[in-house]
């Protein structure tokens, strides 16, 4: 795609969701700026580090912020994205300091009704904090962009002074801000408003275009005819709010940002470069207005598209309908595809996410996906961390391309094999602690076996509770043919094979066919292909949904219980604790029973979500 020539900075995480009463699970405010990035948008204004009792839905700041794939999303392998967060005053940037924030916005009021309403202080109290802030920023390497508000109006205060704007951009300019974003807080703009107050601060005031941006509310229907006469003036930065969500807790009957999806369109209508899948946008925002509890959507731009699609694609449509009726008079299940956002994309390996589901893509196709010590700890981190997130409530395993994973890597200079004692040890250490991890993690793990397993490979995936593979998913024990043998995993195989199968397959080190692993139970599913894998696990886990994960996770002790202390007193004692534990008034099987009760079936994803919070990361 050729390069961007009008940038796009989205606000809906920040300022699309601020007033909403009702509070946003943080895991769907990480899955919507993941979703957001996927789109191709390369700025993406994450949150702001406000006080809770001001703004009480950004009150998980922080939480949002040292989440590991934030911090992914933030590393230098994305150079281009910028993730602005902003922060009122000294205390919130040091706070953005401490979680790595690289960029910071600040904002001021250019009325004084506003800005006592806002943040309680006169304009020129607002302007003092906000030169503190920028000076020490800068100073520290942190970029600075700025905000001014109420741009053409006041609520308490009435129209506003051209000058009073002026001075605020001059002001934030000469602290340090890289650029400034003029914002139309009350939506009463016009074009020619526009046009009026951008040959004001660029004639009058001596402003250059380039360091202005466009922020402009929908209150009258003028956003996308503003946007456009300021880009005719110049401007080549525009904020916008996918569905166009948003308003001001400060600026009563305010309606939201521009949404990004008509701001797209029009650009794109004109040959205006983006660099942002309009597609993947509109998908983006009906997907987000659903998850929140008015479900309002406020773009044209993507109702009348989507609209389209689904007209367009009503023939396809009704012959899937054909099918899915079908199916189910056969038995079967048709189910939607999910959509899994990129959130990490590391050496070696890749982190999807879609809603309370993480999976782990191994990423060295030109070496079998084979694994690194940098890998294995990797993994060790991201399975470790996903056990104490209740915010994610499955892992999947799976691979790129021709294998699912080799076993450890063998190459020059990469094994551990006859390099002495202190070698040994740490490989064994790094082994033993990543397949105890997958085993024991409370979280239900999936192995997806898009093609043929050898040594390490196998035990990766029989240390996890379920699995599903391919036709091309033969899996060998082969280290014998090395003349070396399974050792750590094999508390792993033999237990899910059985002390006989993993005997034979030991010592000749053949490859084990998939349908053999079906008849034997040590796999769900056999697919045809790797796309008919994709679709099995997107069933299996729209299926799981209606499990809760807590059950989930008392169900796994009770096989390790079974497995570990058959018959002995543990066991006994064990089940006794999580009968108990299941029983309680508190947990899920009271909430699931009263839902019995009431003829509803609950979808625990959904249930989890509302009831989880994220916690510190531990990445």
């Amino acid at each position: 795609m050729p390069s961007p020539t009008v940038r796009i900075v989205e606000v809906g995480p920040r300022d699309g969701l601020q007033n909403i009463p009702t509070q946003i699970p943080t895991a769907t405010k990480l899955d919507l700026i993941h979703r957001l990035h996927q789109t191709g948008l390369k700025t993406i204004e994450l949150t702001s580090i406000v006080s809770p009792r001001h703004i009480p839905q950004l009150a998980d700041c922080k939480d949002l912020l040292q989440h590991p794939s934030i911090r992914a999303l933030g590393h230098d392998n994305n150079p281009d994205l910028r993730l602005p967060v902003l922060v009122p005053n000294l205390k919130g940037l040091e706070i953005a300091q401490s979680l790595q924030v690289r960029e910071i916005a600040v904002f001021v009021s250019a009325t004084e009704g506003f800005s006592r309403a806002n943040i309680n202080c006169s304009v020129e109290v607002g302007l003092a904090r906000a030169r503190e802030v920028v000076g020490r920023a800068v100073k520290d390497g942190l970029v600075v962009r700025g905000y001014v508000s109420c741009i053409f109006s006041d609520p308490y205060d009435g129209p506003t002074s051209p000058d009073a704007v002026l001075r605020c951009v001059q002001a934030l300019l000469q602290a340090g801000c890289y650029e400034v974003s003029l914002g139309d807080t009350l939506g009463v703009g016009t074009p020619a408003k526009v046009r009026r107050l951008l040959d004001y601060l660029t004639n009058s005031g001596g402003i250059p275009i380039g360091a202005l941006a466009g922020h402009f509310h929908d209150t009258y229907g003028q956003a996308v005819a503003n946007v456009w006469e300021a880009y005719t003036c110049g401007v080549r930065v525009f904020d916008s709010s996918v569905a166009g969500l948003g308003g001001c807790p400060f600026a009563p009957g305010a309606k939201g940002n521009v949404a990004t999806e008509d701001v797209v369109y029009m650009f794109q209508e004109a040959g205006i470069e983006t660099g942002v899948d309009l597609a993947r946008l509109v998908e983006t925002g009906f997907w987000i207005a659903k998850q929140l509890p008015a479900g309002e959507h406020g773009s044209r731009a993507g109702a009348a598209l989507a609209a389209k699609t689904a007209a367009e694609s009503s023939p396809a449509a009704s012959r899937q309908s054909s099918k899915a009726q079908q199916a189910q008079g056969q038995g079967q299940a048709l189910s939607p595809a999910l959509q899994w956002a990129l959130i990490v994309d590391a050496e070696g390996m890749r982190l999807f996410r879609c809603g309370v589901n993480l999976k782990v893509v191994l990423n060295r196709p030109q070496n079998g996906n084979a694994l690194t010590a940098a890998m294995i700890a990797e993994l060790r981190s991201v399975i470790d961390s996903a056990s104490s997130d209740p915010a994610v409530s499955r892992v999947i395993i799976t691979g790129t391309e021709r294998f699912f994973c080799t076993g450890m890597d063998l190459g020059k200079g990469s094994t551990s094999v006859a390099q002495g004692v202190e070698s040994s040890e740490a490989q064994f250490t790094r082994l033993t602690e990543l397949f105890e991890v997958i085993d024991q993690c409370p979280k239900v793990t999936i192995a997806c076996l898009n093609g043929p397993a050898f040594g390490g490979g196998v035990g990766l995936a029989f240390a996890c509770d379920i699995r599903l593979c391919t036709k091309a998913a033969t899996v060998t024990l082969s280290e014998g043919k090395l003349g070396l043998c399974p050792a750590t995993i094999s508390k792993y195989i033999i237990r899910e094979w059985g002390v006989a199968f993993s005997r034979e397959a030991m010592l000749s080190a053949r490859p084990v066919k998939p349908q053999q692993l079906y008849s034997l139970g040590l796999v769900a599913e056999v697919a045809e292909n790797q796309e008919a894998l994709d679709k099995q696990l997107d069933t299996l886990l729209i299926r799981l949904r209606r499990v809760s994960p807590n059950a989930s996770r008392m169900s796994k002790d009770l096989v390790n219980l079974a497995w570990k202390h058959a018959g002995k007193d543990e066991q006994a004692s064990g089940i006794k604790a999580l009968f108990q534990e299941m029983m309680r008034s508190d947990g899920d099987g009271a909430h699931g029973v009263r839902e019995f009760q009431s003829g509803r079936p609950v979808d625990w994803d959904a249930y989890s979500q509302k009831t989880k919070r994220t916690p510190k990361a531990r990445l």
